[in-house]
């Protein structure tokens, strides 16, 4: 019994010692987002970890918190399949968008033995990201793919031939073990809180996100912004090679 009480007010006091995760706010002209991970500290280094986690799928709502990825376990409503949906995206039903001005954080973290992510664990990588959203803009619901992420965007960057290059696959476009993981319906009205990691280097180049399926020759693509690269990336992008994800 006493030891009991004693393992009780350790972890009790280790709690109240241990560091808080800090909290920020941002405001995207339509709602407050409420991003509560770790701070970021580092750049994405390669393209093949390039991938967009769903944060938020839902209403917009007067404050929406970016701070887990949503699972199925937690999301039961995700498993509904609505009673007709759309499957071609265009910018008649789905608009993306980039908000460079909320400098979040993109973690990439591992589970411990519990089950539950491990805040010490040295392979923990948090990433400088930006924003993504994506809305249903039309009165049907439309179909994102089988994913945790979304698997139908991709990322271009401009060369120094005026030619948009398409750096990246699709998550879709891959092989990916989608066991357990749910279809993503997008409800007219609402939208996808997603994130981007951002690189690092001396090259400014002008970049953007092309949303749609692998075999639509039409995309919606986002608002152009700047992403900074280094010597490897651009010759990625000045030779127009496509990264396969692994």
């Amino acid at each position: 019994m006493r030891t009991g009480i004693i393992i009780s007010l350790l972890l009790l006091l280790s709690s109240c010692f241990r560091k808080p995760i800090p909290v920020s706010y941002f405001n995207t002209g339509t709602f407050i987002l409420e991003d509560t991970v770790f701070t970021a500290n580092e750049y994405l280094k390669s393209l093949e970890d390039d991938s967009y986690p769903i944060f938020y799928i839902g209403p917009t709502t007067d404050t929406i918190r970016t701070g887990k990825r949503y699972w199925l376990r937690r999301e039961k409503r995700f498993r509904e399949h609505p009673p007709y949906c759309v499957y071609k995206l265009s910018g008649a039903n789905v608009a993306i968008q980039v908000d460079t001005l909320s400098a979040v954080c993109q973690p990439v973290e591992y589970l411990n033995e519990d089950r539950v992510i491990d805040r010490y664990c040295d392979s923990n990588r948090y990433y400088h990201a930006s924003v993504v959203l994506i809305r249903n803009i039309s009165d049907t619901a439309v179909s994102m793919g089988i994913s945790f992420s979304v698997s139908t965007v991709h990322r271009e960057m401009l060369n120094s031939r005026g030619q948009w290059v398409k750096v990246t696959e699709k998550l879709g476009e891959g092989w990916f073990c989608g066991t357990g993981q749910p279809h993503i319906y997008l409800m007219p009205g609402e939208l996808i809180v997603s994130k981007i990691s951002h690189f690092t280097g001396a090259h400014r180049v002008s970049c953007r996100l092309a949303l749609g399926r692998s075999y639509d020759t039409s995309q919606v693509y986002s608002n152009t912004f700047t992403e900074c690269i280094d010597d490897s990336l651009l010759r990625v992008v000045e030779e127009n090679i496509a990264i396969k994800r692994r």
